[in-house]
């Protein structure tokens, strides 16, 4: 008899680990009906091949509407994507009793684990969030749907041309990751400890490209699993009305197809290549610099690299070798961008300085 007690407390100890390891992305969409009323859906996106029977039993998710207020949505429609992932909508209706701006939000603790980009990836929420401003009449943009397979060192596209129901104006960036502060109806925060996909292999650009409405990683170098989010801003007359954070999982896998050559190291968070990026290959050079405008008359612009994931350290250094100001990472980092105010500093030659564990860089620039 003590067996079968033991037979079930090892599936019963056993089966929050088989419920966290399904979901692959999410989003969340509000469609405006009347007044204060709003059409809400969630969609989310489960991995059938690891977790099909969790993913089945999600039936129900809490939704914040960012008043106080809570309620249950059930699944409401489901249809099979390639690559076995489940897309899977929660449907449901809000009246708000008042206008204003509202995030609307879902935290799951289902995420799928063995992320190369995210560590201690299935310990933590995935978090989906959308804020809408009541104040006026409108829904939030429509995205095609997500896309998960890639192919090492071949390129990877997501579209984002949007279904905007409304004649706004988008625009798409990649954020880090969000989290929820703790709580029921958690804050969105920025989870730290997320890593650009391209950051893995430090080559490579992760980015929006605007003309062609797609999300562009070229391309991955490391197989794996990697975790991405987006966020997509909706403008009307130059004033921002809807944000929408969406979240989805890239497999990285060795298909058969042509490759491409990889790019240098563009930073995912700041844009634009560092032109002094070094060799990821040489073992010699860690660290590169870039700072701009020069001359300048008031501030300068300042990106860092570093070949190894560490603590970055910038100095604003005069001709007599005095440290003026100096800016340090909060933790480890692959690149950093600041700003160095001149405006006070007498006219002439000054040294920005980088440093990170094992080298430093430098460049001159004139005030």
């Amino acid at each position: 008899m003590k067996s079968v007690y033991k037979i079930f407390l090892l599936i019963f100890l056993a089966s929050p680990l088989a419920f966290g390891t399904h979901i692959k992305g999410g989003e969340i969409m509000a469609t405006h009906v009347s007044g204060q009323n709003y059409k809400i859906k969630v969609r989310l996106y489960f991995d059938l091949v690891t977790g099909e029977p969790a993913a089945n039993a999600q039936q129900n998710v809490s939704v914040c509407f960012g008043d106080g207020n809570t309620k249950e949505f059930s699944r409401t429609e489901t249809k099979t994507l390639p690559g076995n992932i489940l897309l899977a909508d929660y449907d449901g209706s809000y009246t708000y009793p008042s206008s204003g701006t509202f995030q609307i939000s879902v935290s799951l603790n289902a995420r799928t684990s063995n992320i190369l980009n995210l560590p201690n990836a299935d310990k933590t929420d995935a978090f989906f969030w959308t804020v809408i401003n009541t104040q006026l009449a409108n829904s939030t943009p429509v995205l095609p749907y997500l896309l998960f397979d890639a192919g090492v060192r071949q390129v990877f596209s997501v579209d984002l041309k949007p279904t905007v129901a409304d004649a706004d104006s988008i625009s798409v960036k990649l954020p880090r990751l969000s989290r929820a502060s703790p709580g029921t109806c958690g804050v969105r925060m920025v989870d730290n400890t997320y890593l650009y996909p391209n950051e893995i292999s430090s080559t490579g650009t992760f980015k929006v490209v605007p003309k062609l409405n797609k999300l562009v990683w070229q391309a991955p170098e490391v197989l794996g699993s990697y975790v991405f989010a987006m966020v997509v801003t909706e403008y009307r007359d130059g004033i921002i009305i809807s944000e929408s954070y969406r979240e989805g999982v890239i497999n990285v896998t060795d298909k058969p197809g042509p490759t491409v050559e990889i790019p240098p190291y563009e930073s995912a968070a700041y844009g634009g290549l560092i032109t002094s990026t070094p060799n990821v290959d040489s073992p010699e050079v860690s660290m590169a610099i870039e700072a701009y405008p020069v001359p300048t008359e008031t501030f300068v612009t300042v990106k860092a690299y570093s070949k190894k994931r560490s603590i970055v350290t910038l100095q604003l250094i005069d001709i007599k070798g005095r440290v003026i100001r100096e800016i340090k990472t909060a933790g480890p980092v692959i690149s950093v961008q600041e700003e160095f105010d001149m405006r006070n500093l007498s006219k002439g030659i000054y040294i920005i300085k980088a440093a990170n564990d094992k080298d430093a860089v430098s460049q001159k620039i004139l005030r």
